[in-house]
Order: C-alpha cells, then structure tokens, then sequence
C-alpha cells in the first residue's frame, strides 16, 4: 500500500477535533505537514500531534514535493484559490464543507481539478455512517414503501462572539451564509444522496437570536423530482438538536440523532431498533475512502459534483428568502 502523505490547511477546531487523527490513525496515510498564520498557535498544534512541517504561508506548504494531498480546513472564502494552488501544483485536494461560497466556485474547483488530474472530495463524512448506509438499503428493498417525506433538524449550541475562533461563520464574506451553510448543508448532501434531485426550494432565512451578519435560522421546504417532500430546520446557538426522519406507505426511519447510532424502524404496526454505531473518529472513513481514491484513480464517494449540488439546493433557499 502506498502511503498517502497529507498537508493540513487550518488548525482550527474541526482540524484539532477530528482531522489530525483521523488522517494519522488511518493506516496508509500520514501527516507531515499542517499550515496556520498564527504562528505560535501553529507550534502548539503541531507538538501536541507530532506533526513534522509546519508553514504559516499555504503556498508553501503546496511547493512541498512530499505531499501528496491537502485537506482544506479553513475560512469557506479560503476554498476555491486554495484548491487552485493544490491542483496547479499537483496535490489531490479534500475540501471541508461547504465546498465553496457559490455554485460558480465550485463549478470552477471541479474544473482545475479536472485539469490537474488530482482527485477533488469534499468533507460531508456522514455519508459512511453505518446507520445511514442502513437507511439505504431499508429503502432500496421497499422496507416502509413507497419514501413521501423526510424532515431533519439541526444545529450547534455554540454562541459565537468577536474574536473568538470559527466567530467567521457569521461573517457572510467569510463564510458565505450561516446556520443552512454551516449544518444544514450536512442535511442537504444526505438528502440528495438519498432521493436525488431537489426540483423546488421555498425558504426562510432569518437572524432570530444572534447579532450575526448570516441567518441563525433556516427553514426549508423541499420539493423533490421524485415527488417526495422534504423539510430542514436548521439554527445556531440551539441546544444541538438532531432529528432525522422518513416517512413512507408503510412505515418510518427514524434517527434521532442522526450522529447516534439507534435506527427505529416501524413498519405494518411494529417497531424495532437497530444499533449501527458511527466510527469513534467521524472523519476517519472519509480519509480511507479518499485516499482509496487516489491509489485507485477513481473518484471518490463524496465529489466535487455533489459538492456542487449540495451548493445550488443552498443557493435557491437564499434566492427564495430574499
């Protein structure tokens, strides 16, 4: 197996929380070299993970010939001219969601990827849970007939002040919209996969709490190509809800929450509970399926096009609140 050896741009929270390891308890990568402005918050990440290479420029970390791919962990605004330098230089490129402030930037990182030959993957790593897999397959077989709605709701408790690390994500120049970009885009990707294209978007985009730039809440009301409905409720500053349903003909999936690993399936008047729980570190079999990809030279479960499309279901709520 040939080693996959990995760059990280941002050493922010989700990078110290879940990326780091993930990318150096997966076996057949390593981490070599991490990028952050500040540089001594750049040494105090990297000595508490033994990461070798350290560059306060992303530039620099791209003109380093021992890596081979780059995770992109930074400000949204950041995606698109850091995915250029990756794939101008030959890095295969993993970008964490959402992949970009609009649909015409990630139409543009799919094509300079393209360009480059390197492989383009975006971040949207509850696509390997075992219990939405599960899900898959319940509906694949007919499990609780023909699928009329799925609804979820979700947020993060965190109230972001000035100053503070990740406060960007209220910053619409940063981030490029709120609580829908942020958590609710999770939502969207799953919904896609599951049910595929979404043909009409009404929403609400609203700042009820916060003194944010972005909307701390979002409402949405899908309406399918298969003809199924859908609804997403998404907030900041909530008490971390996490709400995932199908209903159908026949029955209910039920996941609450969707990051646990409890399925209750009713169907024809009875329920039982299946446990499917997700691996200890989310993101660790989105780097296998990554890096997979490289070695194998196929494009990876999660991709630019439905980074894409998770981005144009965003851009038509907006469009529809204003």
């Amino acid at each position: 197996m040939n080693t996959i050896r990995w760059g990280l741009i941002g050493c922010g929270d989700v990078s110290r929380k879940r990326v780091a390891q993930a990318i150096q308890n997966t076996p057949g990568n390593e981490l070599i070299a991490a990028c952050r402005r500040d540089s001594d918050r750049l040494d105090e990440f990297c000595d508490a993970l033994s990461i070798p290479r350290r560059y306060t420029d992303a530039s620099a970390l791209m003109k380093d010939i021992d890596v081979d791919a780059v995770y992109i962990a930074t400000p949204v605004r950041e995606h698109l001219p850091q995915a250029r330098m990756a794939a101008a230089a030959g890095k295969h490129v993993l970008v964490e969601k959402p992949m970009a402030m609009d649909v015409a930037e990630c139409g543009e990182m799919i094509e300079v990827c393209a360009t480059a030959n390197v492989r383009l993957g975006v971040a949207y790593y509850r696509r390997f849970y075992p219990l939405l897999q599960r899900i898959e397959d319940l509906l694949k077989s007919n499990a609780i007939g023909t699928p009329l709605a799925v609804s979820a709701v979700t947020a993060t408790p965190v109230a972001m002040q000035p100053g503070e690390e990740g406060h960007w994500r209220t910053e619409r120049a940063d981030s490029g919209g709120g609580a829908l970009m942020d958590v609710g885009s999770h939502r969207i990707n799953v919904f896609l996969h599951l049910f595929g294209p979404i043909a009409e978007v009404k929403s609400i985009c609203t700042t009820v709490a916060a003194d944010y730039e972005v909307e701390d809440t979002a409402a949405l009301l899908l309406r399918f190509e298969c003809g199924m409905v859908g609804t997403l409720q998404c907030h900041f500053g909530a008490d971390d809800p996490d709400e995932f349903a199908i209903t159908g003909t026949r029955g209910r999936l039920r996941a609450c929450p969707l990051n646990g690993d409890q399925l209750i399936i009713e169907r024809d008047g009875e329920q039982t509970i299946e446990t499917l729980p997700p691996a200890a570190n989310f993101c660790q079999p989105l780097i296998a399926d990554f890096a997979d990809a490289i070695r194998n030279n196929r494009s990876p479960r999660v991709n630019g096009d439905e980074g894409r499309r998770t981005n144009i279901v965003m851009a038509n709520a907006y469009d529809d609140s204003q």
